[in-house]
């Protein structure tokens, strides 16, 4: 069995020092990490939930206002110099969808989109700006393209995509589109979440 190290964190009476982390018990005494209390980790995205640096925005179609056949759901989004977001990317269409991701993208105008912090305690707001439905210049480089398979007509079921991770660049507009191709007016949405 693992012996428990005990230690007085510094104050104005104690001078005493330590390098890892340590634990309060029951007894509010302190314990140093080690076989004991093992060493206590987290995953970088619940780190940055956690700090507050944990955001998300998307756009939804519900079945009341369905996403008309043909019709697109677009987000543009992009981020300042220094900050290269790792974003996650998840859509649906109650029918047949195509979902697809460009960078370098073109865009003006659109309905602007408050990205919400995740952690609903922190104040910080995103650095990312991000337009609903902008008017489209350039498309930029097609760097991802899925089928979202949901059947036809009645009888559609739905398709989805998620957990597509990527690291996007600063100072480049990205374009995510999601387009009902069923020939059917769906309900329809594109889910972005990332961390900065």
């Amino acid at each position: 069995m693992a012996q428990v190290i005990y230690a007085t964190p510094e104050s104005d009476t104690n001078r005493a020092r330590y390098t890892v982390p340590v634990y309060q018990d029951d007894d509010n005494d302190y314990a140093l990490a080690g076989s004991a209390y093992p060493v206590p980790s987290i995953n970088i995205g619940q780190l940055r939930l956690n700090e507050g640096k944990a955001f998300a925005t998307g756009a939804l179609y519900t079945f009341a206002s369905p996403l008309a056949a043909g019709s697109s759901i677009d987000i543009a989004i992009a981020f300042p110099s220094g900050i290269t977001p790792t974003i996650s990317i998840s859509g649906l269409c109650a029918g047949d969808a195509l979902g697809y991701l460009y960078e370098g993208a073109s865009v003006s105008g659109g309905t602007s989109l408050t990205p919400i912090n995740k952690n609903r305690s922190s104040l910080t707001a995103s650095q990312g700006v991000a337009l609903l439905n902008p008017t489209v210049s350039s498309l930029g480089t097609a760097i991802l393209a899925q089928i979202l398979i949901g059947g036809s007509g009645k009888k559609a079921g739905g398709g989805s995509t998620d957990g597509s991770d990527l690291i996007l660049k600063p100072l480049t507009t990205y374009l995510f589109r999601l387009t009902n191709v069923n020939g059917t007016a769906h309900a329809a949405e594109i889910q972005l979440e990332w961390t900065e």
